[in-house]
């Protein structure tokens, strides 16, 4: 997509004058197309869909008078055309411009947006810009009159051949995937020892060839940006920002008790195993009944209850020894581990490609409930679907839960299940996935924590890919006898409180300030300490969901259901660029899904971003974060919530300062991923994984960055909790 907008610079542009509406080009005229303008719309009709129309817009042009499309780069191009409609029926419709060509016969890289209002007063209603053709599916009112300008990416190449169909919205695509490997692995023990720091000699000895490798890697940035998908922040943020009117006083209950916090992996690992530095660490963790595994970009470590290090750090393709294929030869990143508190097995994943031929997704479930030991391996192929981005995973009933951003092209959000009890025992082990679409993002999987493990269908949440004011929720219905039979689809719209997801202009909102942003490049600009991405466009790993099964107090026909899911992403919460935590607390008891609690958490000033939250089994919150400023260095907080109050009330507890060390990260923006919040089977308590601002021992703090583990709890016997 953005190539081909960036083609224009490298064409001679041609000299044209405009003459009593006409284009004067070597002493001829070219008339405009006839819906040249808002006025001069052309008029689609009441009963579409369906409806398809074709225009040549190399003769188009554009009125200076005209809006700008939000979710472009604020340059349309010379060459918009407009389209007027009044739909005799409401209901969701696919407004696309698949089919339209340049004047190359390339696929036309086009940007299209609706209006409501009349023209010279228009507001815009939706808009996209995600690949070369766009779908825009958006919800229409009958009797309500829309007006589509449909305009070219960054400036675009000079028109072409614009084809318009109003359509249905598109079913989901379907694929059933089968393991194209799968195996056993040797005991990991076996195969790596416990990780031993290096002495200042060793370190000496590899730092001049670390230091000279081209290897600074940047995880690839496939992400489309919040605000390009379905309505614009004119329809859903306010001027507030994302605050959630709370009425009334909440008590404060203390803070978090930190039980311990310990060193997990840092971008020196990276170096002296991989001999490589990557950015951003992607971190992530889970805690099962002996043993904590932390993975982040390309390595694994894993560790006893008490902090000390068992195993590693070691590259993740090791739990695919002896697979073959590029799940045991390369590591790409993007990692996963989540633990079944179900089964006590573990699961492990990262994505490949880029190094091999095709696309695949490499997925490993623990023998047991030892990390140490042996792991079943699958290799999944999806080289004729596309690159599956950002997987992520959640334990069901019978089900694994899967979701992944499908690129090259854009497809969409891709939400999936593995049979579960395949997937725990040798052999192949089966994949249902649905490619939603380009219109549907910003997806999790839900992961069940127990205690009740029945009734649980695989369940997906997504807050639709940038601001807005809902939260939907879908579900997959598996049948792992006949895999084509399965379906999915959404069950639920939860309306909330508007969320404004656009904290500022640049990619991937990178404005997250550090102590000294956009400074220290003057003489070499990779000494830059830059500005972080809050990647707001997504909810955040991850979707913890807790099943009770029977409720005593519920007397509905609810066949023993009672499901409960926390939910955070990234938002701007004062409606002047501060990052903050949109939270939510949502439940089902057999009468479909209902918001219970929602607030926005920011304190104060300073960024809040990268989060991660869970909830007890006693029904306490763990919420989980960075913080940064121009006056505060990257730092880990933590903040919770007892009982069932109308905000965090919790104070927050800071458990990596990084004031006193102010370090700050130079060259790179990128930061998290994503984070990890979970719950300990045994007590309860809670464990946190982030990353925070560290020099590496070659190049300082470009690229540098380590991680914490932090335990704690939020529970304080001689406090009752507070309810609303």
């Amino acid at each position: 997509m953005r190539t081909q907008g960036l083609m224009r610079f490298a064409k001679q542009r041609l000299l044209l004058t405009m003459t009593g509406g006409l284009l004067v080009f070597g002493g001829s005229a070219f008339a405009q197309p006839a819906n040249d303008n808002c006025a001069t719309a052309t008029v689609i009709p009441p009963s579409a869909p369906p409806y398809t129309d074709s225009v040549d817009t190399t003769t188009a042009t554009l009125d200076p008078a005209d809006p700008l499309l939000s979710c472009n780069t604020g340059d349309d191009g010379n060459n918009t055309v407009w389209y007027e409609w009044t739909p005799a029926t409401s209901g969701l419709v696919n407004i696309t411009t698949d089919g339209s060509t340049d004047v190359n016969g390339g696929e036309l890289d086009t940007a299209h947006g609706m209006y409501t209002g009349s023209c010279g007063a228009l507001v815009e209603y939706a808009c996209v810009d995600i690949g070369l053709n766009d779908d825009l599916v958006v919800e229409v009112e009958a009797g309500t009159t829309y007006r589509i300008k449909v305009g070219e990416f960054a400036g675009g190449v000079g028109g072409g051949n614009l084809v318009l169909s109003v359509e249905p919205p598109p079913e989901p695509e379907q694929f059933v995937i089968e393991s194209s490997r799968d195996g056993i692995s040797p005991p990991i023990s076996s195969l790596v020892g416990a990780g031993a720091a290096l002495s200042a000699e060793e370190r000496a000895e590899l730092a001049p060839r670390i230091q000279q490798l081209p290897n600074l890697k940047e995880i690839p940035n496939l992400m489309p940006e919040a605000g390009s998908f379905g309505p614009t922040d004119s329809e859903s943020a306010s001027s507030s920002g994302s605050a959630v009117p709370t009425s009334g006083r909440v008590a404060m209950k203390g803070s978090p008790r930190v039980l311990q916090s310990f060193e997990g992996g840092e971008n020196d690992d990276n170096a002296f195993v991989l001999f490589t530095l990557i950015a951003p660490p992607d971190t992530v963790g889970d805690v099962g009944r002996t043993h904590y595994v932390q993975m982040f970009n390309l390595l694994t470590e894993i560790f006893d209850k008490s902090g000390n290090s068992v195993l590693g750090p070691f590259p993740t393709s090791v739990f695919f020894t002896g697979l073959g294929g590029p799940c045991e030869a390369f590591n790409l990143g993007d990692p996963i581990v989540i633990y079944d508190e179900e089964t006590d097995r573990w699961l492990v994943s990262q994505f490949q490609g880029f190094s091999a031929p095709g696309f695949q997704l490499c997925v490993a479930v623990s023998e047991t409930g030892d990390p140490t030991g042996r792991w079943f391996q699958y290799e999944y192929e999806f080289g004729g679907i596309g690159f599956p981005d950002y997987p992520k995973y959640g334990f069901a009933t019978d089900s694994i839960g899967l979701m992944a951003n499908m690129f090259i092209p854009f497809q969409g959000a891709g939400l999936g299940v593995i049979d579960k009890a395949e997937a725990m025992q040798p052999g192949p082990a089966s994949m249902v996935f649905f490619v939603l679409g380009p219109t549907e993002f910003g997806f999790l999987p839900g992961d069940n924590d127990g205690p009740s493990f029945g009734n649980v269908p695989p369940t997906f949440f997504t807050n639709n890919g940038g601001s807005g004011d809902s939260i939907d929720v879908w579900e997959i219905s598996p049948d792992f006898e006949i895999l084509e039979n399965s379906t999915v689809g959404e069950v639920a719209s939860l309306d909330v409180t508007p969320y404004d997801s656009d904290i500022c202009p640049a990619p991937r909102e990178r404005c997250i300030d550090q102590p000294g942003s956009g400074t220290g490049g003057e003489v070499d600009p990779r000494l830059t300490i830059t500005s972080l991405e809050a990647i707001s466009s997504r909810l955040m790993h991850r979707a913890q969901m807790r099943s009770y099964g029977d409720d005593e107090d519920d007397d509905s026909d609810s066949d023993d259901i009672d499901l409960r899911a926390v939910l955070n992403h990234t938002v701007d919460a004062d409606g002047n660029g501060t990052a903050g935590i949109r939270w939510y607390d949502v439940r089902n008891k057999g009468r479909g899904w209902k918001v219970k609690k929602e607030n926005t958490y920011s304190p104060d000033g300073d960024n809040r971003w990268m989060g991660s939250i869970a909830t007890t089994k006693s029904g306490d919150t763990c919420l989980g974060y960075s913080i940064s400023s121009q006056t505060t260095y990257p730092s880990i907080g933590v903040a919770g919530r007892r009982g069932n109050a109308k905000r965090m009330n919790v104070r927050e507890a800071v458990v990596f300062d990084g004031n006193a060390a102010a370090n700050v990260q130079r060259q790179t923006a990128r930061w998290g991923d994503y984070s990890s919040m979970n719950i300990d089977p045994v007590d309860d308590t809670c464990w946190y994984t982030t990353e925070y601002a560290k020099p590496n021992s070659f190049i300082g703090e470009r690229f540098g960055w380590a991680t914490q583990i932090v335990q704690f709890d939020v529970d304080d016997d001689d406090d009752d909790s507070d309810s609303d």
